[in-house]
């Protein structure tokens, strides 16, 4: 058993901890503790022990579960859950693949951290004050589950300063010292880099959604926006009639012009544009692409930024569906949390009014089985993605 501080909730608020919900609120605390930030807590109501978590004052969400079982939080604990993740995250990977989630956050019983395995290779964030806290313990737990040949630290998170953290570190865990790695996605190679690219390197969650894309782009005339190091754009050089990729990152456009070469796939010149998406959406032609691929960065940070993001949106989808011809192929997607799958849905449909045409939903998905959520966690569902075909009204 855990020796622990004790902290007590109310009676009421002990229902969804019991069904599995990691937050608990500062409201339903039953008194403040006089708790160091970051500490882990034995969580009770009345004598009933619900299990164990680490406590902060600075935010709403008082405590964050690691355990619904009184049980001690040591390097061992977290090495047994890691090698439990690994076991069922790896039964369903797809074959010729050596990179994806290992952790991630609350889908895996682990909040405030996520880590992405890129051969061997584990790349960490640590987002919240009570992870960061307990880093020597995920850190051995790591080298234990997985023997990576290093592990980096991508701390490079904003709400790391909400949670009181005056830092975002970047730099080596443990092993080797390492920039680069070689990735393998379902027969497909990348270079992701670890210590400088966009979250940890690549955008592992799109790993499906990648492959779903492929037998529409047959022959087509492909745009893949917001492009990145061109996750999306090799899958469907494979099979396309032409693939131009646009972001505003310059660097980025030149690993996936790397990524293309590494795949032996044809790299001319006008097909790797350093570009605003919005702007080449506004300059292109109508009819020139017969396929558009529309991937942002999440457009809201938080609440407040909602509206803004509905907005930014609606205006992107737009655009693409008035350059589309008739029966053009838009592919839309939103990792946006705050934008829920009904309104992303809202969104889609008031895009193509604007464009006065009809969209028909051809596929529907979501993030993979290495991003899980709980039904008891619904907060975790946040990827959205639509394959749609483009009718004349």
């Amino acid at each position: 058993m855990a020796n622990l501080p004790i902290l007590p909730i109310k009676p009421e608020r002990a229902k969804s901890i019991l069904a599995g919900h990691p937050w608990i609120f500062s409201g339903a605390l039953a008194k403040k503790p006089d708790l160091p930030d970051g500490s882990l807590v034995k969580v009770q109501s009345h004598s009933q022990v619900l299990g164990i978590g680490y406590y902060n004052s600075r935010t709403d969400i008082a405590v964050r579960m690691l355990t619904s079982h009184d049980e001690k939080i040591d390097a061992n604990f977290f090495a047994d859950r890691f090698r439990l993740l690994r076991r069922r995250k790896e039964e369903w990977l797809p074959a010729r693949t050596n990179a994806y989630r290992a952790v991630f956050a609350e889908g895996d019983g682990c909040p405030g951290l996520v880590v992405d395995k890129y051969d061997r290779t584990l790349v960490a964030q640590f987002h919240t004050l009570g992870m960061d806290r307990l880093k020597p313990m995920v850190v051995e737990g790591l080298v234990k589950a997985f023997g990576p040949v290093s592990i980096v630290e991508r701390s490079d998170v904003a709400n790391r300063a909400h949670e009181g953290l005056d830092d975002k570190p970047i730099g080596i865990l443990h092993g080797s010292d390492v920039s680069e790695v070689e990735i393998e996605e379902q027969g497909f190679k990348f270079m992701v880099h670890v210590k400088e690219g966009q979250k940890t390197g690549f955008f592992l969650d799109q790993r499906e959604n990648r492959q779903a894309i492929v037998r529409y782009a047959k022959g087509r005339t492909l745009a893949n926006c917001f492009s990145y190091t061109g996750g999306f754009s090799v899958y469907a050089a494979s099979v396309a009639k032409r693939v131009v990729s646009v972001d505003i990152s310059k660097p980025a456009t030149e690993y996936c012009r790397r990524n293309f070469k590494l795949n032996g796939h044809a790299t001319p010149e006008g097909d790797f544009l350093a570009l605003d998406v919005f702007d080449f959406l506004k300059g292109m032609e109508p009819g020139a692409f017969d396929f558009i691929i529309l991937d942002p960065p999440s457009f809201a940070k938080n609440k407040k930024q909602l509206t803004n993001a509905i907005k930014a949106y609606t205006t992107i989808n737009s655009k693409a569906l008035e350059k589309l011809p008739d029966g053009g192929i838009l592919v839309s997607s939103s990792c946006t949390s705050h934008v829920d799958q009904s309104t992303f849905i809202k969104i889609l449909h008031q895009s193509s009014v604007n464009a006065r045409c009809h969209l028909k939903v051809l596929e529907s998905r979501e993030q993979p089985q290495d991003h899980p959520y709980h039904m008891s966690f619904p907060e975790g569902r946040y990827l959205k993605f639509f394959i749609l075909q483009k009718w004349a009204r």
